[in-house]
């Protein structure tokens, strides 16, 4: 059966290289022939796949036709044919080597055995020892890790855990100018109800807070928040609030989508049911549409639950810690930072200053703002608010009555 598969491949050779044999002085060169017999494509006789073939091979199969007939076309064994194998003690030399040095490149193991003398370069060949730490698990980390078993978990009760989440939309005006848009979403993990969802022109800390705190003051303080190992999910910020407010923030593995799967197939129905079926705007279109398919997907039949996400929600217990509606639930997320009072009876944030009346130069006052507003920053344990430096209000206060009424009784002592 080789032989004939050798054959085949011998004549299929000769059919090729055919026209070549029997030329005169009044053909073409060699090689404008060879270059023209090279343009063509091939069928292979043994799995009929066209090929395409260099000049320079048919040059020598033209030789070793001229040189030894028919047989010599044929694909001759290899002389070096089971000598592949790696000898064990090279083997062995290169399990306890990557067991000793899992972040070692395969190169410096290879220098690593030339200097022991356990390998002349030579035999097994490079490629050989390539091949066989690539079979044997033996190439440098994170290929020595094992996939790990990922196993499907849900919660049995509301606000155990919150997965959060955003996902790229569509282009909407702000304004005049086209923004790109991105769903933030916090879903919980046992009911699948979404405890908050807005359209934001930023995928940013700012929009995951804002969510974040309509989600608390509607629904109270959950156990976890499962997120992803974005930018805003690993702000200062975000682990300063989750701190603040005892709450837990488990991130995804890198390279590990599939815990956060529930979101994942939530945001494919909104671009296969809410996105698809309008286009829209403006963000206000958007969030006004947005929040009316949400009050449409909780009272749907969810595949998964065999009830709609919000019977789910009554059927269940809540552990979500409630916030009084009487508290202010802003300060729960706001950031809090220690500043001197220079001279002037100021403290400088982000290089703006603010008055903080009350409060002795060279003494230190803790500030309370939000990173995006420092419209509205407060000092001290009564959070009285702290006003930003008016430069030109502050000149015109020598033109109040008392100033001018110091300055008169000056001029009369003079």
């Amino acid at each position: 059966m080789q032989d004939d598969r050798q054959m085949d491949l011998a004549l299929w050779r000769y059919g090729i290289i055919s026209p070549l044999l029997h030329r005169d002085a009044n053909d073409v060169q060699l090689c404008e022939m060879l270059a023209v017999v090279s343009q063509s494509s091939y069928i292979h006789p043994h799995d009929g796949r066209y090929v395409t073939l260099s000049a320079e091979a048919i040059r020598k199969w033209l030789y070793r036709f001229n040189h030894g007939g028919l047989g010599a076309l044929c694909d001759k064994e290899r002389s070096d044919k089971g000598t592949h194998d790696v000898p064990a003690p090279l083997a062995n030399e290169m399990f306890e080597l990557r067991l000793a040095h899992p972040r070692w490149t395969l190169s410096l193991m290879l220098r690593e055995l030339v200097e022991r003398q356990l390998w002349d370069e030579t035999r097994p060949s490079r490629s050989t020892l390539y091949r066989f730490a690539r079979n044997n698990n033996l190439m440098r980390d994170p290929h020595l890790a094992t996939a790990e078993v990922v196993r499907p978990f849900e919660f049995d009760k509301f606000g155990q855990m919150w997965i959060g989440d955003f996902m790229h939309g569509p282009k909407l005006y702000e304004g005049k100018k086209k923004r790109k848009s991105y769903l933030h979403v916090i879903i919980d993990d046992c009911t699948r109800y979404v405890v908050s969802g807005r359209f934001y022109s930023t995928e940013s800390t700012q929009s995951l807070i804002i969510e974040l705190m309509t989600a608390i003051r509607r629904h109270g303080i959950p156990h976890r928040l499962y997120t992803d190992n974005g930018s805003a999910y690993n702000s200062r910020h975000l682990k300063i609030v989750c701190a603040n407010l005892s709450m837990r923030q488990p991130h995804t593995p890198p390279g590990r989508p599939q815990g956060r799967s529930k979101v994942e197939r939530f945001f494919r129905t909104v671009r296969d049911q809410f996105l698809a079926k309008q286009r829209y705007k403006t963000f206000d279109e958007i969030n006004t549409a947005f929040t009316l398919y949400l009050n449409d997907y909780h009272r749907r039949i969810h595949s998964t639950l065999e009830c709609s996400p919000m019977q789910k929600r009554l059927g269940v217990d809540s552990v979500c810690q409630p916030v009084p509606e009487v508290a202010d639930i802003e300060s729960l997320f706001r950031l809090k930072r220690r500043c001197r009072v220079y001279n002037d009876g100021t403290i400088r944030l982000k290089k703006k200053a603010f008055e903080v009346p009350g409060c002795l130069p060279g003494q230190r006052v803790t500030i309370y703002y939000m990173p995006w507003d420092l419209s509205r920053i407060y000092y001290g344990d009564d959070l009285k608010p702290a006003k930003p430096v008016d430069l030109t209000a502050n000149a015109y206060r020598f033109d109040n009555a008392n100033f001018a009424h110091t300055k008169e009784k000056d001029n009369d002592t003079e």
